[in-house]
């Protein structure tokens, strides 16, 4: 029998589908999350982007995973992408003119893979959109004869890094050990979706990348709109005491009772000292809600193609709405073609290179999504009767 190889035609040993790769590589199981948004500033991000340009892009892919967790809008347009191509229908078709035995691949595969959760393996796919890549580490069994993967476990962008020798590719992405430059990964161990949103290297790639900095103007904005909200419309407490006064402990009392009486509303003083109030503060919210509705709309823009699909159009048209909806089918469509091509190599062909002994990609049955909109009947119904008057 021939040697078993992957699409870019390295060999398959037993030990590559007997066991997970990460299984060896318990401290990456241990690690936790270092959060660098925490205290995040525009010479620290920029640190972290540069960073992640010279391989290590541990920190960047901890920040994305930050910058969704703590923004409720960015979230929001992220999911609404995400969702519109993981619930898409899914099929495995032979090539043009089969042969019975390409025939029967194509019914192998779909065999296997509808005993899969295809919806969750999507979904967790389309995380590539805003990282640039997403890792998904297979896990191989034998069922009723045939070998296939009964695990599909996501694992964090951060356990990965790019290689900075010379002579290794920039773009392959490798498991971080103990060496410079990782660890490559297994063959037919890993769906490994690349989603291109941008062209250049892996690690400037992903949407998220293009998203850090309004995400960071952003939870400026809201930082100093909350700081506003405490003191907006509170009146200004003044303490005074006398002047010959030399005991700081009565003055630190008189301090407390300053602070305290805004939220408190009652306080005591020594006697000789008094409280007095001002007028309030005065100011209005419009600047941050402007700094903040800016930089939403720009992340709609940048994630779904436009402000009108995601709630934010005020004065857009149906005609716009619609063009906007037009760009996001586009979007869909794109996400689904490199979803599906990257099944079609990384789980279609390694499921028929282990149990057919496929040898190459060339005529390989492959992964279609459907992304076809439904088509409207009452547009149909209406210009059917006219065509037919014209003859």
């Amino acid at each position: 029998m021939a040697q078993i190889v992957d699409q870019f035609g390295r060999p398959i040993t037993n030990m590559h589908l007997e066991e997970p790769q990460t299984a060896r590589l318990g401290h990456l199981q241990s690690e936790w999350e270092n959060h660098p948004t925490r205290g995040l500033t525009p010479p620290k991000l920029a640190q972290i982007l540069q960073q992640a340009e010279t391989g290590d892009i541990t920190a960047q892919h901890e920040m994305f995973a930050d910058m969704e967790e703590k923004d409720a809008h960015l979230f929001s347009v992220m999911q609404t992408r995400r969702l519109t191509v993981s619930q898409l229908d899914w099929s495995i078709e032979p090539p043009p003119n089969p042969t019975s035995a390409e025939q029967d691949e194509a019914a192998l595969v779909t065999e296997v893979l509808q005993s899969l959760e295809m919806e969750d393996i999507l979904f967790d796919m389309t995380d590539a959109v805003g990282h640039g890549f997403s890792p998904i580490e297979l896990g191989w069994g034998t069922i009723e004869k045939t070998r296939m993967p009964v695990t599909a476990s996501f694992r964090p962008q951060g356990w990965f890094r790019t290689p900075i020798s010379p002579g290794l590719d920039r773009n392959e992405l490798r498991l971080r050990d103990n060496s410079a430059d990782g660890e490559s990964l297994w063959p037919f161990g890993w769906i490994m979706h690349t989603h291109r949103s941008r062209s250049g290297y892996i690690a400037r790639t992903g949407l998220f990348r293009v998203l850090a900095w309004p995400w960071l103007f952003k939870n400026f904005a809201v930082r100093d709109l909350a700081e506003f909200l405490e003191i907006y419309g509170l009146p200004l407490r003044l303490g005074t005491y006398n002047p010959n006064t030399s005991d700081d402990k009565a003055r630190a009392t008189l301090l407390r009772a300053v602070i305290g009486i805004g939220h408190d509303a009652a306080a005591i003083v020594p006697e000789g000292m008094k409280i007095e109030f001002k007028e309030a503060a005065k100011g209005e919210s419009t600047p941050f809600d402007s700094m903040i509705g800016l930089m939403e709309r720009s992340t709609s823009k940048a994630v779904l193609g436009g402000t009108l699909t995601s709630g934010e159009g005020e004065h857009g048209t149906q005609a716009l709405g619609k063009v906007h909806n037009e760009l996001r089918h586009d979007l869909k469509k794109s996400d689904a073609r490199q979803l599906a091509t990257a099944l079609t190599r990384q789980l279609v062909y390694p499921i028929l290179a282990v149990n057919r002994g496929r040898t190459s990609l060339h005529r390989c049955p492959r992964l279609v999504l459907d992304t076809q909109q439904p088509e409207d009947i009452k547009l149909l119904a209406d210009s059917l009767p006219k065509l037919v008057n014209m003859g």
